[in-house]
């Protein structure tokens, strides 16, 4: 339902007692004679009839106007949409409402008669959202998605991000995690970049807010749409490389102030609990892999001694609970001919299932719109949001955590078991502590001890976002409009790390660390509309100017040894040389921008638009600072032409074609100007000939890096075909899209030769294609008192590297932090490599696990005579894996590396099933994807003894029971080893695992109180509600985790290393409207 709609439908409610006055006006009409001579002789022969009018949801009208043709008989609907009538027999008598098909009876022997009122097709033709501008949807040419916001809060999503997740076709939503604040990947048609962010761009009421629109609450929200292809979204230019995502924020409307309350409560606890062995069993696997290593055991409470005796820790249990939620939104609008203005306030406040982990949110919302005169309007936009975060956790981490802390003390011999719980005198206990390295890591800690000790202070996030705009019209068909934004960003983070007596490696002082940062954005927009418009001929011509500065900068600091633990000051530690500061201004960053467009429809079937965009960004050296962004676009709306309609079975087939450029201007650099450094240039200067001790050392400038002055746009082509169908009336919508995206001179880092003294260079080299099928296909239909409805929504995607040079290998996170372990042969295990995906996995081929030791010996044999010590390594023995040569050498190395596969999905898939009956409604939601590998790191940790850092870790049970061992040759995993010489953990496609899953997202069944029960408590709508979010996940992988493995840095996408638990919510809600 489109706003225009909402906005009649909120005034039938609001405008009661204008309408109750209305219908006593009437009543005095008919009552003093004010009718003519032929109603007069009518009435002498008269009947009274009564009925309800009801809408197709069966809710009562408010005011219909129900009144007898060719007389000014006549009567408005009261509050539960019922009337009375004095009616002359046989007279017709007409039923009408604004925004529905009117509709008339011929009065017979009946007294009763109750209408449904259907609305408007022609009236609610829906009215879509677009870079700087509004169209009709069915005028829309390129591949433009809206949003249902309803079926969307009926999921209850924390953010934006969530709230789009199965929602549009092509759009490919992964929660990054379960964590409380609900972070989650965005990807609209694939990855086109390596360095840079694909992270769509949201616009929030026209200003452009970033890569990030979670600080809107869901439930401000109007409408979203969501531009795909470059006939879209090519008139944000750079900015909109990567799709755009407009939302509009609701506003205030004429009429009686409206207040609207909701209140939503959730429980919620894990899923997804990993089947690890308990403290007997893992102690049985010490055992094993000790043997295997020909290694003795050194803690002894893991002997056979001891079998049966062993306090078990369940640590995901421990550390895990059942948490709360609760959400909360009031808002107020109204207003009058010349004003209109709407406040939100919003508060979320979501404990997590880990221990001590909450994420709160507080948002704020005004707006206000004046007609200063008939040509002028003028409004105002202000958003404010702060957070608080504390707290996470990896449930892999717990889960291979050893599962009890009983030990044999090594100097007196005696069993000492221990718990985790805090012991009487406030204390907590720890694991064994020996010096050197043992069966449990040196130096591992008591997790909820140091969960209970850490320091809870969050981390503070701050937005607000400003803006202001002007409206003129000019003259008939011109309009100007100017809007100038403001957007503030704040990040404060600190903690105290106190003294831990427990660990024989834990610091021995303690410490204070603060982060602070701020970005700020300065952004206006102004252009200029003209339409034209006849009966055959629709133009609309749209022009204008974009000016962005953005700058920021950040600080940090730390200091140890404080003489107490509630200090927060650096100066007051005791140890002044500890005091550590360091920050500075970020680059900024500057656009601007001139574009057009031109929209052309014929006989309002054939509708040509173009735009172009000219980019001018600082990020480049002065030769290449612009850039070039066209598009056009064609749509054919065969539904209006003859040959079409005599089918008599399409109600709506559009034809539409797109083709257009974006482009990207990656992140703020300065490695497009030459420059010379003197970091660490020291020359020295002396007499030649002279003593080298009579030198000295001068500051001194030296070209530090290879610079590409020639720097330039990426730029994006992509073109589009696409087909919209609607059948049976409209009940039956289809929409199908096929695209190809080419994105070209990719700015990356490029290996340079030796011999030119530098190691790599920023510059333009490389091509990265994305091709995909994009299919929505919905259905609604009523059936007497029932609505049912379904959508289906789908896309497959096809990544491929096509230009790079150089193989780019990462192991980094999207923060440059080591995503795996150091020490885990897991290095460069992914890749960028041509004629593959962007982050494929890379790594080694197992062949087998070598069943008996004539199988090894052959194997290094072969290696022995090609020169080779031996085909793996010398302590390679039976049970573990065999890797395939791939090369051909006889011997495994690097080179026999390849990669394994992608994280991009073969189908993406969402699925909403709704139907109401009378005041009912249910929903249910569903997602997955299909043709899913995931590149799982997780996998490899909970099926092997060897732990980073010394110890031995946890594993799942199906590993222990299933390891190659003498009685089991044939079996699914290696030896259990601790010492893992054969480095059967390393990256290889043993731990690529089938990743496809469905899950059951979301179930909710709500009831709406009928009107009349409402009307004594003055309210006009309510509304309660249960659901159940996350309810069931179907999948081959949940034995390793959840199988959404959704990772914000584009080259770790589909990699899992474990993360934080995905709860499940069981919620209820109530939502009232005065």
């Amino acid at each position: 339902m489109n706003k225009h709609v909402k906005i009649l439908l909120t005034l039938k409610s609001l405008g009661f007692a204008f309408l109750f006055s209305t219908g006593l006006v009437a009543h005095a009409a008919v009552d003093n004679g004010d009718v003519n001579p032929a109603s007069t002789t009518a009435m002498q022969q008269s009947k009274k009839i009564s009925g309800i009018i009801t809408d197709e949801k069966g809710e009562p009208i408010i005011g219909a106007n129900i009144a007898v043709v060719g007389t000014t008989i006549g009567i408005i609907s009261d509050m539960d949409g019922k009337y009375e009538l004095e009616v002359p027999e046989g007279a017709e008598v007409k039923v009408s409402y604004i925004g529905y098909n009117p509709q008339s009876f011929k009065v017979t022997q009946k007294t009763s008669y109750n209408i449904v009122l259907k609305e408007d097709s022609e009236m609610i033709d829906e009215v879509v959202v677009v870079g700087y501008g509004t169209i009709k949807k069915s005028d829309v040419s390129g591949s433009v998605v809206s949003v249902d916001k309803e079926q969307m809060m009926k999921r209850n999503p924390l953010n934006l991000a969530q709230g789009l997740q199965g929602s549009a076709a092509g759009v490919m939503v992964s929660k990054n995690s379960g964590d409380p604040e609900g972070t989650a990947t965005i990807r609209i048609r694939g990855v086109a970049t390596v360095n840079g962010s694909a992270d769509p761009l949201y616009v929030v009421d026209g200003v452009q807010v970033g890569s990030n629109a979670n600080f809107v609450n869901p439930a401000d929200v109007e409408s979203i749409e969501v531009l795909k292809d470059a006939s879209a979204t090519a008139i944000y230019g750079a900015r909109g490389a990567n799709g755009v995502v407009m939302i509009t924020t609701k506003k205030g409307v004429k009429g009686a102030t409206q207040l609207n309350f909701s209140a939503n409560f959730g429980i919620q606890n894990m899923t997804g609990k990993l089947d690890v062995a308990d403290a007997d069993l893992f102690a049985y696997s010490v055992r094993q892999g000790r043997a295997n290593d020909k290694a003795a055991i050194q803690n002894k409470a893991f002997g056979d001694d001891y079998a049966g005796r062993l306090r078990t820790i369940d640590w995901q249990d421990v550390m895990t609970r059942t948490a709360l939620q609760q959400n909360y939104m009031l808002s107020v609008s109204g207003g009058n001919d010349k004003t209109q203005s709407t406040f939100s306030v919003g508060y979320l406040n979501n404990d997590g299932v880990i221990l001590d982990s909450n994420f709160s949110r507080l948002t704020a919302r005004a707006n206000v719109t004046h007609k200063v005169k008939d040509f002028i309007e003028v409004g105002g936009n202000v958003a404010f949001v702060h957070s608080e975060k504390v707290g996470g956790g990896n449930l892999r981490s717990y889960a291979t955590l050893t599962p009890t802390m009983d030990y044999v003390d090594e100097t007196t011999g005696q069993f000492i078991s221990n718990d985790w719980r805090a012991n009487a005198d406030g204390t907590y206990n720890a694991f064994m502590q020996i010096s050197g390295e043992g069966d449990i890591q040196k130096g591992q800690d008591n997790p909820y001890a140091a969960k209970m000790e850490e320091d809870k202070t969050p981390t503070y996030e701050n937005k607000f976002v400003g803006s202001a705009y002007l409206n003129l019209n000019l003259f008939k068909g011109l309009q100007f409009r100017t809007i100038g934004s403001y957007t503030l960003s704040t990040v404060d983070g600190s903690g105290f790390n106190i003294v831990n007596p427990r660990t024989i490696t834990a610091a021995q002082t303690n410490s204070f660390w603060m982060n602070q940062s701020q970005d700020n954005n300065i952004e206006i927009e102004s252009y200029f509309t003209y339409n034209w418009k006849n009966d055959i001929h629709n133009l609309t011509v749209m022009t204008g100017n974009s000016v962005t500065n953005y700058w920021g900068h950040w600080v940090s600091s730390n200091a140890s040894n404080f003489l107490a633990d509630t200090y927060r000051q650096m100066s007051l530690t005791s140890d002044q040389t500890s005091r550590i500061g360091d920050g500075g201004y970020n680059l900024k960053t500057r656009y601007i921008s001139w574009y057009g467009r031109a929209m052309y429809t014929l006989m309002d079937r054939y509708i040509v638009t173009a735009t172009v965009r000219r980019d001018g960004s600082s990020n480049f050296g002065s030769g290449n600072r612009w850039g070039t962004f066209p598009s056009a676009a064609l749509a054919w709306r065969l539904s209006e032409e003859d040959f079409i309609k005599n089918l008599d079975i399409f109600s709506n087939m559009k034809l539409r074609f797109g083709w257009g450029q974006t482009g990207n201007a990656g992140s703020a650099t300065s490695l497009s100007v030459a420059q010379l450094s003197s970091n660490r240039i020291a020359y020295d200067w002396g007499q030649l000939g002279g003593s080298s001790s009579n030198y000295n050392k001068v500051v001194g400038f030296a070209q530090l890096k290879e610079i590409d002055t020639n720097l330039k746009w990426e730029t994006n082509t992509q073109t589009n075909i696409g087909l919209d169908l609607g059948m049976l009336n409209n009940d039956l919508n289809i929409t199908m899209d096929y695209f190809i995206r080419d994105s070209k001179n990719l700015l990356l880092y490029r290996n340079m030769r030796p011999s030119t003294g530098h190691g790599q260079v920023y510059t333009n080299a490389g091509h990265i294609q994305n091709k995909g099928f994009e299919f929505s296909v919905s259905y609604n239909k009523r059936f007497g008192d029932w609505n049912l409805g379904a959508t289906l929504t789908g896309s497959t995607l096809k990544n491929k590297v096509i230009e790079v040079g150089d193989p780019i290998y990462n192991n980094l996170d999207a923060n440059g932090d080591l995503i795996t372990d150091d020490g885990d042969n897991w290095t460069n295990h992914s890749v960028t490599m041509e004629g593959h995906a962007v982050g494929s996995y890379y790594g080694y081929v197992v062949e087998g696990i070598f069943k008996n030791q004539a199988e090894v010996d052959a194997a290094n044999a072969l290696a022995k005579e090609n020169g080779y010590d031996a085909y793996q390594v010398n302590a390679t023995t039976v049970g573990d894996y065999k890797y395939k040569d791939l090369n051909g050498d006889g011997h495994i190395d690097g080179n026999d590396q390849k990669v394994l596969g992608n994280g991009f999905p073969k189908l993406n898939y969402g699925l909403t099933l709704n139907a109401s009956w009378k005041n009912w409604d249910a929903m249910i939601y569903m997602y997955g994807i299909a043709g899913m590998k995931i590149n799982s790191y997780a996998a490899m940790k909970m099926t092997q003894l060897y732990k980073t850092g010394g110890g031995i870790q946890n594993t799942l049970k199906e590993y222990i029971n299933n390891a190659w061992s003498e009685s089991n040759p044939n079996a699914v995993y290696p030896r259990m080893t601790i010492v893992d010489n054969n480095t059967n953990m390393k990256a290889s496609d043993a731990y690529v695992k089938k990743g496809d899953f469905l899950k059951i997202a979301n179930i909710q069944i709500g009831y709406t109180f009928p009107k009349r029960w409402l009307q004594p408590l003055r309210m006009d709508n309510a509304r309660i509600f249960a659901s159940v979010e996350n309810l069931a996940c179907f999948s081959g992988y949940n034995k390793f985790g959840d199988p959404e493995v959704g990772n914000a840095a584009v080259l770790q996408t589909g990699f899992d290393g474990g993360r934080y638990p995905y709860p499940r919510t069981f919620t209820f809600g109530l939502s009232v409207q005065f």
